[in-house]
């Protein structure tokens, strides 16, 4: 069997270069199925690195679904399991840019690399003095370990939030809603609480990286929904419906990550009378929620919370280390979620939401939301001249949020845009990281609070050949 060939990469750690370099010698054939590898030892030999990096980086190996654990014999190459409709095209072949490179190495802080592609507001533009103001009041009150707590979440922060939902048209109560570590979270409570592996759901295309690879990893069928800058293609999606009768779609309809495109009035009802036609669950993820405004109600209001769950959380307008976010819907629904909160990892971390519920509470956080909105819509304008300058097609012109979905000129690609990126310790987010199974895309999303960087532009006005 070939050995590895390791190749020096800046910003990476020894274990992922490992990773990285099997996964390659796998889809090469290299290292062919069913194969024996070189054990821990022999291999840490080979490379000259120590056996504690080669059992990290095969244990990766073994969760990813690239090698086959079996004790008493070694480590042997699996087929990665994949979960693809018949009618898709078959995922491209993984390029070190992917969905593992996304969920580890865009969160791996470097105050030298410059993240254009990441999905979280810059720290300096929250609120430090206020937070630091709750952290103390939260030591004044002498809240050190308050216990598990309750399984939906801590009552006084549902309250809180049953009444912003309310001013939103939203009608639920502070028993409809459970607390989370995260929007994240409450998407794959959603879909393994109210679903099973091999049923069919609806999804943006393109659409939220992280939830596309967990119901792929969760074995759901994924069929995507075309998206305009007015939201899905309505066509498109009745056509959808017909051939697949899926059990739920999985949307994100307000400044929609990553295009930055919303809902239209008329395209919100129409979503919401096909599912009533076909008998489906809409999830609703609008995490953004606080950038919208009140111009365009939600989904959940729409529907007075019949057939929608609605999910969003605190990441973008407190923290995005703050990790609470919820999720309300019909009483049956919730319920069954909940069960699942409490099966599959207990209650969400109560002190969170004290903190997020003691900063929500001061009067200076609406103040912070309007300069959140303020210095977005200004950072949208900059950011969607200087690509239309430079010759760059935009899927949508959003008046606010954090995304911006462009298309380079000509013939640059724009994997090897975001692979040539690294080199200049820029993180670029290509379009393939926002679809169903990887499917290819010429597209790549923007954060438009890290894009206005001048080593973005000079590295975008004359890219690598």
């Amino acid at each position: 069997m070939a050995s590895l060939n390791l190749m020096p990469m800046d910003g990476i750690t020894l274990v992922e270069n490992i990773v990285n370099s099997a996964i390659s010698a796998i889809q090469c054939g290299h290292w062919r199925k069913g194969a024996k590898i070189p054990s821990i030892r022999r291999m840490a030999g080979e490379l000259g690195v120590s056996p504690f990096t080669v059992a990290e980086a095969y244990d990766r190996l073994v969760t990813l679904g690239y090698l086959a654990a079996r004790p008493g014999s070694g480590f042997y190459v699996e087929a990665r399991r994949e979960s693809r409709p018949p009618d898709l095209p078959a995922a491209p072949r993984v390029w070190p840019v992917d969905e593992y490179w996304l969920l580890r190495k865009i969160y791996q802080q470097d105050a030298n690399t410059l993240f254009a592609g990441c999905g979280w507001l810059p720290s300096h533009w929250y609120d430090a003095e206020a937070q630091q103001k709750a952290l103390r009041q939260l030591a004044r009150d002498a809240v050190a370990a308050p216990g598990y707590g309750d399984p939906k979440g801590f009552l006084p922060l549902r309250e809180h939030l049953a009444d912003r939902l309310s001013e939103r048209g939203i009608p639920a109560r502070a028993d409809d809603i459970a607390l989370t570590q995260g929007a994240s979270r409450a998407l794959d409570m959603a879909a393994c609480a109210l679903l099973q592996a091999g049923d069919t759901v609806l999804v943006d295309d393109p659409g939220y990286c992280n939830l596309l690879s967990c119901l792929a990893f969760r074995e759901f069928k994924l069929v995507p929904v075309p998206w305009t800058e007015h939201g899905p293609d309505l066509e498109q999606l009745r056509a959808l419906l017909l051939q697949h009768r899926p059990r739920a779609f999985f949307t994100n309809p307000w400044l929609q990550n990553p295009t930055g495109s919303s809902y239209s009035p008329s395209v919100a009802h129409q979503v919401l009378r096909l599912a009533e036609e076909y008998d489906f669950l809409i999830v609703e993820d609008n995490v953004s929620a606080d950038f919208a405004g009140d111009r365009q109600p939600a989904l959940a209001a729409l529907d007075g919370l019949k057939r929608v769950l609605y999910i969003d959380s605190f990441s973008k307008s407190l923290s995005p280390g703050l990790r609470a976010g919820y999720l309300c819907g019909p009483t049956e629904l919730l319920e069954r979620i909940v069960h699942y909160k409490m099966m599959s990892g207990l209650t969400s971390p109560e002190l969170n939401e004290r903190l997020a519920l003691e900063l929500v509470s001061e009067g200076r956080y609406r103040r912070q939301l309007e300069r959140l909105r303020a210095r977005l819509a200004e950072a949208q304008a900059q950011c969607q001249q200087l690509f239309l300058e430079h010759g760059w097609q935009l899927f949508a012109r959003p008046s606010n949020g954090l995304f911006l979905l462009a298309r380079p000129p000509g013939e640059l690609d724009s994997r090897q845009l975001a692979e040539q990126a690294q080199q200049h310790k820029i993180l670029l987010a290509p379009g393939h990281l926002f679809r169903a199974y990887g499917m290819p895309s010429d597209w790549l999303r923007f954060n438009v609070a890290f894009s206005q960087d001048r080593r973005l532009w000079d590295f975008l006005s004359c890219p690598p050949q």
